[in-house]
């Protein structure tokens, strides 16, 4: 029996765990390595193996040894995949039928999510409190940072767990430590392809949503800074993988692909002389200066460089 765990990377984790509990395997996650897999799965006395299999980090060259390995098993071999975001070719050889998809809740789903998930924990989780909770997270920032999402949230809810009743949404934003994801990479994208009415758009909705000019300053540096750590990747290996990227400038695989493009498009000069805009504009917003009018003297200023 092969099962491939797939969606949310937090729900597919905790899925595989219990179910591999409950066929008797050991609650640990293998290396997609060649060798141990082998071992594991060789079978003995009591018939054959089973493993439960991190793929997360797997490479196209990587998965190849490895199927080949899955594809000798007998049928009553027990394998669970932790797959979040498959490949189109292993999501056809998994097949339906062979995979668990468990996406990230959304929306009124999301909320729901988070008070049962109180309720595991024992204690009762306001709506308005799972509002603002649900509030904090989107898709894009669990892909870019996974800190930002399911995972995160649990933590918080342990946090929540162990303080004083009732919950009320001033003790949740006092204790919880998440910050609201900003659409960093959107709005840069939208700086270096030269869309100004998308940038300012963009712009416009992260500061009407209650956004610190400040903070979104310090947001899109930290994102050139990435770039520009992702240029230098480049500049000394040419051919660097996503996955050599996300562990060199300590990113999520997909911020890292983001960075590599971004890196690609622009060059070294634009990228030097974005950071420097930038950082002037954020030492302009905190010395007195309209930081709001700062911020947006900056995106003008980004998107006349020339490209």
């Amino acid at each position: 029996m092969l099962t491939a765990f797939t969606g949310d990377a937090f729900l597919a984790r905790s899925a595989l765990l219990q179910e591999a509990k409950a066929l008797g395997l050991a609650p640990r996650l293998l290396p997609p390595d060649v060798t141990v897999l082998t071992q594991e799965l060789s079978g003995g006395l009591f018939g054959p193996q089973g493993a439960a299999i991190d793929l997360r980090e797997i490479t196209e060259s990587e998965w190849k040894p490895v199927k080949e390995i899955l594809e000798r098993l007998p049928s009553d071999a027990l394998v669970l995949l932790l797959d979040p975001k498959p490949t189109a070719g292993r999501s056809k050889w998994y097949g339906e039928a062979r995979t668990r998809n468990l996406p990230t809740p959304q929306g009124r789903d999301l909320q729901l999510w988070l008070e049962r998930q109180a309720k595991v924990l024992g204690f009762e989780l306001p709506k308005p409190v799972a509002s603002y909770l649900a509030g904090l997270i989107n898709s894009k920032g669990s892909a870019e940072n996974p800190a930002s999402g399911l995972e995160a949230l649990h933590q918080e809810l342990r946090k929540l767990a162990l303080a004083s009743s009732p919950i009320t949404l001033e003790k949740a934003r006092q204790l919880v430590a998440i910050e609201a994801p900003l659409s960093g990479f959107d709005l840069v994208r939208a700086v270096t392809e030269g869309r100004k009415p998308d940038a300012f758009k963009q712009l416009g909705a992260l500061m009407e949503s209650g956004e610190d000019p400040i903070r979104i300053l310090g947001a899109l540096s930290w994102q050139y800074s990435k770039v520009a750590r992702a240029w230098q990747l480049l500049a000394e290996n040419p051919g660097a993988s996503e996955a050599e990227a996300a562990k060199q400038l300590g990113i999520h695989p997909f911020a890292a692909k983001q960075s590599l493009a971004l890196a690609k498009k622009m060059g070294g000069e634009r990228v030097e002389l974005a950071l420097e805009t930038l950082i002037e504009a954020e030492l302009a917003g905190k010395t007195g200066r309209d930081p709001r009018l700062a911020l947006e003297r900056a995106t003008s200023a980004l998107l006349n460089q020339k490209r």
